[in-house]
């Protein structure tokens, strides 16, 4: 009896001795399978974001790093080298938060015109593009830089949001425009929106000098349309300052609606011009 007892005690040790390795070779198999799995997943290529300057449709879309608009001139919003590898006449780019308007703004050297009837890809394009004239820098330390864009009769154009400023709410809501430079942040607040005569800015009154600084303010702050727009604290702008006034323009339209907005803040310190009496 005690042998036979001792006999089935060894091959039940036997036993579980040999489901305890069975069960080890499972495990160190799961183990392995499952730690190559999870290799394999974290050395996965990450989906492709959009590099920056995609073209992602037939709208021209910004070369974007990053969305805040309180980073230094050092951290830049816009990637302007992929800009100008599509097109090296655009020197800016315009951002007004609410609203639609978040284009590229350039200069053509060829002609005041061209991007009337051009897009920011320099195709043929009823649209246009947002611009300016030769008459004013690129390096923004004019006056007063005029930006051109179409408003258009459907409400499609590119600046076809200005007229929004002609509600008193809207106005008092939306306060600022981002400008990006190469190297630059420029933050303007609107101080004016209202319609005036459909006639150029830049051949009506000669920035370059004061005089014309002056009248330019002087025929705006006496206005008498009671649909204007002006926002308290600004009614002392002056010839020192630095203006941008943004034309929404129809064509054969008698008159023309223009938003302006004042400097406030030049992040990279470089907007400084000399002034002549």
């Amino acid at each position: 009896m005690g042998m036979r007892s001792n006999m089935k005690k060894a091959g039940i040790l036997l036993f579980l001795m040999l489901v305890i390795a069975v069960a080890g070779v499972g495990a160190g198999v799961y183990i392995e399978w499952n730690g190559k799995e999870r290799q394999e997943k974290e050395t996965e290529p990450a989906k492709k974001e959009k590099e920056p300057g995609e073209n992602t449709g037939s709208s021209f879309e910004p070369a974007r790093i990053n969305d805040s608009a309180e980073e230094s001139a050092e951290d830049e919003l816009i990637d302007f080298s992929a800009l100008r590898e599509r097109n090296p006449d655009i020197f800016a780019w315009i951002q007004i938060p609410g609203t639609s308007i978040d284009y590229p703004v350039l200069q053509s050297g060829q002609s005041d015109t061209f991007y009337e009837s051009h897009n920011a890809y320099r195709e043929e394009d009823d649209a246009g593009a947002i611009y300016i004239e030769l008459a004013n820098l690129t390096s923004m330390c004019d006056f007063n830089t005029v930006l051109h864009g179409k408003a258009g009769t459907d409400e499609s154009g590119l600046f076809a949001d200005l007229y929004r400023f002609a509600d008193s709410d809207f106005f008092a809501d939306h306060e600022y425009v981002y400008l990006d430079l190469d190297g630059n942040v420029l933050v303007y607040e609107i101080f004016a929106a209202y319609e005036r005569e459909n006639t150029s800015l830049i051949r009506t009154y000669d920035f370059t000098y004061l005089s014309g600084c002056r009248q330019f303010l002087d025929d705006l702050y006496e206005v008498r349309d009671m649909s204007m727009n002006l926002r308290e604290g600004w009614e002392n702008v002056n010839e020192y300052n630095y203006l941008i006034t943004l034309t929404a323009e129809e064509e054969n339209a008698e008159r023309q609606f223009v938003v302006v907005a004042v400097l406030i803040q030049d992040t990279a310190g470089t907007i400084e011009r000399t002034v002549t009496e």
